[in-house]
């Protein structure tokens, strides 16, 4: 006979406790079943070098616990304080032994029921017995069986995703490479792969391989430029500085296409570079022998064979992800949801990939779950039809929310204004931006809000590409021209995208307070509410102050125009930007060629 559960929930890694954890406080029908014998197991033995690139920050100036949580980047949420990470770590990147320490605990203090050592091998969907619904059917290793309404899916990195290249079974992998530095002493060493787990090893082996070559294909993506947390972080960009100071170690960008053994153990790599530099453009071949091969190419996070042939989810970026709909359900199956890490799959501008980012969308699956299948309605806030509640309330979330700061882009407020004018505004918080505009409770509304949070680098063009460079203050009497994370307020008509407005951004991001003595704390309060009374007419006539001092008088005492002779030192670029200049501007040397020896052409010889 099978068990059964309305939820069943598969892997006890970080997202699966969190949805349990969530289950277990709101009394859910649910299980999780694991193939191991205790929480986390991908974590014990992965990261391969034991430290996480998953920021611990446990100081900060602020004393909100939400504030807080924005640089806390590994615990699970729950209301046990004793639960927090930094309880468990100093070490602003930990090592990987004190989450899996964690987790143990996260599973024990929470009551959080999990069934261990049953490895599930295959999963059909058919009718019940008596013709009813039907009903997921699981089968374990071991014989036992479990049958389920709703089956979540939290597995995590299943395999290793290698190229599909002759003789890849010569090379040694990210997940097994032998670590022991001395092996490599005075050896040659090819990685292939770009992400920050060829960069890991490449920086562990650094000072004792006699020369690296990373095999990328393309060029790095730098996390600080990109502001994707799975791009390449500083503290994995050692190798990337041993480069460019000509320190033998190189980052290529080609193609790897063949790798082979040759007699005296070494192993060719025969790769292919798109040389477009080149007169005339065209593929530069060549075949270089090393002493070492890793392939550091990525993880899979679906694992097809698992399921029957009319259930088997759809998968994208060749089998590297499943397909999911903006409510992370696998797009081919219904009842069948895919979370944790996975969620990155319809994510990678912000952090779904991470417990910092996953978490707050396990949240948003489980309000999503029990209002479709248990009937209890998504949280939601009423306001009084009056903007001064709700725009403080808007503000005050962008200042201290994590969820919206972590899942910038992603996840945002909705704060619908009913036509009827005998019904309230209503709030809700942390809803992924498609999900809400493919919703007809939402689209059908006449003045529908959203505020998420955003860059805006791509408002300075070209010039907005290194981000590095932008130390300047930025021009706060403009908001539109603001570079950093700031609150976007977007208005829709009928699910038609109006008008938009943003905020002025924060050095500490907080946008409900002065970062200098003579500034504007409710600046963007009054940026929003007049913004929104614009769309709705709300408060026909009203407007809020929203100049970004305290006075009009505060800016001739803090600002000095440029002179006539520093105005005609501004950079020739200056002249070709548009209205947004970045603030990375600096102004030309005030004798150029007494800096710089101009060098003499040929025919001046």
């Amino acid at each position: 006979m099978a068990e059964h559960h309305e939820y069943i929930i598969i892997g006890a890694g970080p997202g699966g406790l969190q949805m349990g954890h969530f289950m277990e406080k709101g009394n859910q029908d649910y299980l999780i079943i694991d193939g191991a014998n205790r929480p986390g197991s991908f974590f014990r033995w992965q990261p391969r070098h034991r430290f996480l690139i998953s920021i611990n920050k446990r100081f900060n100036p602020f004393p909100e616990h939400e504030f807080n949580m924005r640089h806390d980047w590994n615990s699970l949420l729950c209301d046990d304080p004793s639960l927090l990470f930094k309880h468990y770590s100093e070490e602003l990147f930990p090592d990987a032994n004190d989450l899996v320490r964690y987790m143990d605990d996260f599973a024990t203090k929470l009551n959080i029921k999990v069934r261990y050592n049953t490895t599930i091998e295959y999963i059909e969907k058919k009718k019940t017995e008596d013709g009813g619904a039907e009903q997921f059917h699981l089968r374990g290793k071991d014989g036992r069986k479990f049958t389920c309404r709703v089956l979540l899916m939290a597995t995590g990195a299943i395999k290793e995703k290698l190229p599909n290249i002759p003789g890849v079974e010569v090379a040694d992998t990210y997940a097994y490479h032998e670590i022991d530095r001395k092996k490599y002493e005075g050896k040659t060493v090819a990685i292939v792969g770009r992400g920050n787990s060829a960069l890991e090893v490449a920086n562990h082996l650094a000072g004792h391989a006699s020369l690296i070559h990373i095999h990328a294909e393309k060029p790095p993506k730098y996390a600080w430029n990109s502001h994707f947390v799975g791009d390449i972080r500083a503290v994995n960009n050692t190798i990337l500085d041993m480069y460019q100071l000509k320190s033998l170690h190189a980052y290529l960008g080609t193609k790897v296409e063949k790798l082979a053994k040759r007699e005296d153990g070494a192993i060719d790599v025969s790769f292919s570079d798109l040389v477009i530099n080149w007169t005339p453009p065209g593929i530069f071949r060549a075949t270089v022998p090393y002493d070492k091969v890793i392939l550091c190419t990525g993880w899979q996070y679906i694992d097809q064979s698992i399921f029957a042939p009319d259930i088997c989810p759809e998968t994208k970026k060749d089998g590297k992800f499943p397909c999911l709909r903006t409510n992370w359900e696998v797009s081919n199956v219904k009842d069948m949801y895919y979370m944790g890490t996975a969620m990155q799959s319809i994510d990678r501008q912000a952090a779904s990939g991470f417990i910092h980012g996953f978490r707050y969308n396990v949240r948003v699956l489980y309000h999503m779950l029990t209002e479709k299948y248990n009937k209890i309605p998504l949280p939601v806030i009423e306001y009084p039809r009056d903007l001064d509640a709700v725009g403080e309330k808007m503000i005050a979330r962008a200042s201290t929310a994590a969820s919206i700061y972590q899942m910038n882009t992603f996840l945002g407020d909705v704060v619908v204004v009913p036509e009827d004018p005998s019904k309230k505004i209503e709030y809700y918080e942390d809803l992924p931006v498609a999900y809400i505009l493919d919703q007809k409770r939402f689209t059908d509304q006449k003045h529908l809000f959203i505020m998420n949070l955003n860059y805006g680098f791509e408002k300075f063009g070209r010039w907005g590409n290194d981000s590095t460079s932008f130390v300047h203050w930025p021009f706060v009497g403009d908001s539109e021209c603001q570079a950093f994370l700031r609150p976007t307020i977007t208005y829709y008509n009928y699910g038609k995208h109006v008008d938009e407005t943003k905020c002025v951004e924060s050095l500490v991001l907080r946008f409900d307070t002065k970062d200098f003595p003579e500034d504007n704390p409710d600046k963007n309060k009054g940026i929003v509410k007049n913004f929104m009374n614009k769309c709705t007419n709300l408060q026909p006539g009203k407007e809020w102050y929203d100049f970004w001092l305290d006075s009009k008088d505060s800016f001739d005492k803090m600002f000095t125009p440029l002179n006539e002779e520093e105005l005609s030192r501004l950079p020739a670029e200056y002249f070709e930007m548009g209205k947004c200049k970045p603030y990375s501007l600096e102004l030309m040397p005030k004798n150029p060629e007494a800096l710089v020896m101009k060098p003499k052409m040929q025919d001046e010889k």
